[in-house]
């Protein structure tokens, strides 16, 4: 992974540029901020150039043998431990190696919930990622032995949210690494770290990503269309892990899921309504939270719609008429209670309310308010 690679953050891009070429890098470092950030591709851009063996001042030059190295995953000073399940009574992050170069090769933006679904099987849908003692003490095997190539070491934590009280074990040699060794922890939720963890660090504040950067690395790297572009990249407020998603999951398929439930909603037709209950609830949490996410988004152009005179909705082209037709049933105050009720929603779904019941219920209230009389 190079800087160039990496949309944006020019600013911390020229804190960790500087720290590296003074030779300034702490022996470990954390970097901060909300999940879709690219602090994970940040991290392998840091490492790309610090052992890089033709780096000009900016970057990595990309075409070494380190580099074709670093870009593959497969450098042997660069170690990783991230959340995993137990499998097959292995609790260490070498079980998913292969998974976990094959996923970062797809995906440097990678995000939780996506690497979980890539390494769960079938009987693994109800386990949890952890970070284990076993794993740590692991770690500490592994940069105990020299540099296979006789320069730095890395060890990259990613989420270490997920060490718990088994991050105590990391301390004495986070505090005290060997020569040459950098820790580079990402992370999005300090307040689920260890303080003595966080605070033998130097923190990396990083945000999330402006639309206008979303959009346009949508645009060059993935040749979306510039309007569908700016759609998703309002939609995914700033998160590129969840802008890609989307393009992937295409917002089409989510909005003609709306369009469908809206006129069961206003056609008061319980049969149909249960049936679409019982399909939606079966795409799982996560995919429940993007189609809500989504119609707050069509709700709110919507919005714009009914104020603000020859507005063009920030949508797929596709989508426009739908949302010009949905428009001619709303006002104001329903599109405000309508908000205010799949917000509500959203939070029960992250709190691993019943998928069904909850979406039954949204679906009924939301008849209540498409069929009240004005």
């Amino acid at each position: 992974m190079q800087f160039t690679q990496v949309p944006g953050q020019q600013a911390i891009k020229n804190r960790l540029l500087n720290a590296c070429n003074h030779g300034r890098l702490p022996h470990a470092i954390l970097l901060h901020g909300p999940e879709g950030n690219g602090a994970l591709a940040l991290a392998l851009a840091v490492i790309s150039y610090l052992l890089c063996e033709n780096k000009t001042e900016t970057d990595a030059c990309g075409e070494c043998d380190s580099c074709s190295k670093t870009k593959s995953f497969v450098h042997p000073d660069v170690h990783f431990s991230f959340p995993s399940i137990n499998s097959d009574g292995s609790k260490l992050s070498d079980a998913f190696l292969k998974d976990w170069r094959k996923s970062l090769l797809a995906n440097p933006f990678l995000n939780y919930e996506q690497w979980m679904e890539a390494i769960k099987g079938k009987d693994d849908q109800s386990k949890q990622g952890n970070i284990t003692a076993e794993e740590c003490r692991e770690m500490i095997k592994k940069l105990s032995l020299k540099s296979y190539e006789g320069g730095k070491k890395f060890m990259v934590i990613w989420l270490p949210e997920f060490l718990g009280q088994s991050g105590n074990i990391l301390l004495k040699l986070l505090e005290e690494p060997p020569e040459q060794t950098h820790f580079i922890l990402i992370a999005e939720d300090l307040n689920q770290m260890l303080p003595t963890i966080v605070s033998r660090t130097q923190i990396f504040n990083i945000n999330v990503f402006p639309p206008d950067v979303i959009c346009e690395y949508l645009k060059t790297n993935h040749h979306i269309e510039e309007n569908d572009a700016m759609s998703i990249a309002y939609l995914s407020k700033g998160n590129i892990s969840l802008a890609l998603q989307l393009m992937i999951e295409e917002e089409n398929q989510f909005t003609e899921n709306m369009r469908v439930w809206l006129q069961y909603c206003y056609a008061n037709n319980s049969v149909s309504i249960n049936e679409w209950v019982n399909k939606t609830s079966a795409l799982g949490r996560e995919k429940i939270k993007l189609f809500l996410e989504n119609c707050l988004y069509i709700f709110g152009e919507c919005l714009h719609t009914l104020f603000i005179a020859n507005h063009k909705p920030s949508v797929p082209s596709a989508n426009i008429n739908f949302i010009v037709n949905i428009t001619k049933l709303l006002t104001a105050q329903k599109i405000e209670q309508i908000y205010k009720l799949i917000n509500e929603n959203i939070m029960h779904i992250e709190r691993n309310a019943n998928a069904k019941i909850t979406l039954f219920n949204l679906s009924l209230a939301m008849r209540n308010i498409l069929l009240k009389k004005d």
